[in-house]
């Protein structure tokens, strides 16, 4: 053997067989500049998953994609939730012709205790279709027919049902107007 060479080799030069060799592996591996983008999909959850329809149940699965404002998310007993105020619903409409707007709805005996006598004025779009006088407990059944003209098949029909007299909660001030069942559009 050569003189100024030893048969093993030295750490610092092991060290440095060992990063080349690695480097030459790594190194060769072709990755591609560009990738695609993923494709877009929906979401499976979300109100949006549900078609809007003429007439909702509380319970109903897609019962949330229906509410706008002022109604509780939470199914109670019954299938019925509480509306407070001004409660407001939105319901997507085949036609316009011979419709009645329907509301199951009850004011119970706890808050009417308090409050008396209640109106409920339904708004269809802006239009007073009825002011429903409720001078007792207890459910009730609410039907009336609604001019087309007040109608619409190419955007949302809006619903409001504005209490005169909310019952307000003395722990946190909130304010409940009556329970609602169910509330739409039949022929």
């Amino acid at each position: 053997m050569p003189s100024g060479f030893s048969a093993a080799p030295s750490s610092a030069c092991a060290k440095w067989l060992v990063v080349a060799s690695l480097l030459w592996l790594f190194g060769c591996a072709r990755i591609p500049d560009i990738y695609a983008p993923p494709i877009e999909r929906k979401p499976l959850t979300g109100p949006e998953q549900f078609a809007l329809g003429p007439l909702v149940r509380m319970s109903d699965s897609n019962a949330d994609a229906h509410i706008i404002r002022d109604i509780s998310r939470t199914v109670e007993g019954g299938g019925w939730r509480w509306a407070h105020q001004r409660p407001e619903l939105r319901f997507r409409l085949q036609t316009t012709e011979n419709l009645k707007f329907v509301m199951d709805f009850g004011v119970p005996e706890t808050t009417y205790r308090d409050t008396g006598p209640i109106k409920v004025s339904v708004f269809v779009n802006g239009q007073l279709l009825d002011v429903i006088p409720v001078d007792k407990p207890g459910d009730r059944h609410f039907e009336k027919p609604v001019p087309g003209s007040w109608l619409r098949t190419d955007a949302d029909t809006k619903v409001v049902a504005e209490v005169d007299k909310p019952w307000v909660a003395p722990a946190d001030g909130a304010k409940l107007g009556f329970t609602l069942s169910r509330a739409g559009f039949v022929q």
